[in-house]
Parts: structure tokens; C-alpha cells; sequence
């Protein structure tokens, strides 16, 4: 799997996950295993969120388009008779 993250994210999202096991599961994690979850996430959850930003960007794009259409169509000059 390619570099999904630089090393400053990537250690900021172990911390996190750290954290979040600490606070919620009262179990301590060190960063080997920290950073196997995070990877484990990214590889196999990570594609739906991708795959759902990428429908929201294109919902998005598609009204823009329609308005942007409408914004040039507005533009449009009308011949003198």
C-alpha cells in the first residue's frame, strides 16, 4: 500500500487512537500496535469513506454545473428583429 499520510499525521493519528483507547476501552496501546490499527482502518474502512467523499463531490459539481449553465445561459444575447 502506498504512503497514505505523512509521518507527522501519521504519528498524530496514533496518538489519537492512543488516546481514544486509553479513555474508552481503558486499554493501553503502544505505537507498533497503534500503528497496525490505523493501517488496518485505512486498508480495509478507508476506501468507503474515498469512495463517499467522491459521490458528495459529485453531487456537488453537479449542481455548480447547473447553475453555472444557467448563470452563461443568462448571458446570452437575443438578435434584434
Amino acid at each position: 500500500m502506498s504512503q497514505i499520510f505523512t509521518r507527522k499525521i501519521k504519528d498524530e493519528l496514533i496518538h489519537k487512537i492512543q488516546n481514544y483507547l486509553l479513555t474508552e476501552l481503558d486499554q493501553k496501546v503502544g505505537n507498533f500496535e497503534a500503528e497496525f490499527l490505523l493501517d488496518f482502518f485505512s486498508e480495509n474502512i478507508g476506501p468507503y469513506y474515498y469512495n463517499q467523499a467522491i459521490s458528495d463531490i459529485q453531487t456537488h459539481l453537479a449542481g455548480y454545473m447547473e447553475n453555472l449553465n444557467e448563470r452563461i445561459d443568462e448571458l446570452e444575447k437575443v438578435p434584434p428583429e
